[in-house]
């Protein structure tokens, strides 16, 4: 870590064989003839110097964390949660949000590309609102797996989130899934579950989270959470926000080790 510091003292005139801090030797001699040094405030200074050197360290490696997000809108800077969550981290911490409107896992490949380049230590995948209108779970779960693999060769780690639900309500107040071509996002939930145990990496099921949520909360608080009136996909302000602490909330138990960087 940069200086070694070796001290021996003892109770009377606090001897000491050897005082090592970068070649450097402060040594007097004492009345016993033994080689001294000049009181116990060149000892607090010398400890001091030494966790000050441990803790820039440590701020040091704080520092280096990126986090990137690939997704559809629900992710994005438009309109998704992505910008909410980025608050909801320590200053230190950068996150590189390549999420876009209308994106499936074709069409986003080479910004999975570009966002690997920049060498994040983590790499938030989530997809299912578009992909579901164009190919099945078990395709889907497939291409997904795709991009579990080349996060791992380009050495980031990659975090499976299912997709944030919809919120349509059914007739008994609770959260109806939409259905396109027979398909609804628990479909596609699934199976990215699946992908992340046979791959063996985290897995957040923001689709259950949020269907729970929506439940609690009812109808008429879950319209506080529309971009717009009619919009029951994208997020206002407070809905990203909303949505932005469940998904800390639960990391800190999914992925402990991002605790520190989490407020």
């Amino acid at each position: 870590m940069g200086h070694q510091i070796e001290i021996e003292l003892s109770v009377m005139d606090v001897p000491i064989s050897r005082v090592q801090q970068g070649g450097v030797r402060p040594l007097m001699v004492g009345k016993t003839g033994k080689k001294t040094m000049p009181g116990k405030p060149l000892v607090r200074a010398i400890l001091v110097c030494a966790f000050m050197l441990v803790a820039q360290t440590i701020k040091a490696q704080v520092d280096t964390l990126t986090i990137g997000l690939i997704g559809d809108s629900t992710v994005a800077t438009t309109y998704g949660w992505g910008p909410a969550f980025a608050t909801g981290l320590k200053e230190q911490v950068k996150v590189r949000n390549h999420a876009r409107n209308g994106a499936t896992l074709d069409s986003l490949s080479r910004k999975l590309d570009d966002l690997l380049k920049e060498g994040p230590d983590y790499v938030i995948i989530q997809f299912g609102h578009n992909d579901m209108k164009r190919y099945d779970a078990k395709v889907y779960g497939e291409k997904l797996k795709g991009y579990v693999e080349r996060v791992r060769k380009a050495g980031s780690k990659p975090v499976i989130f299912s997709s944030v639900t919809r919120r349509f309500f059914g007739e008994t107040g609770k959260i109806k899934p939409a259905v396109h071509k027979g398909r609804t996002l628990a479909e596609y939930a699934l199976s990215a579950k699946a992908v992340a145990k046979e791959t063996r990496v985290p897995f957040f099921d923001l689709n259950t989270i949020s269907i729970e949520h929506h439940n609690k909360i009812g109808p008429e608080e879950s319209i506080t959470y529309n971009f717009k009136p009619n919009d029951r996909t994208h997020f206002s302000p407070k809905g990203a926000k909303k949505i932005a602490g469940l998904i800390i909330k639960e990391l800190k138990a999914t992925i402990p080790e991002l605790v520190p960087y989490l407020q």
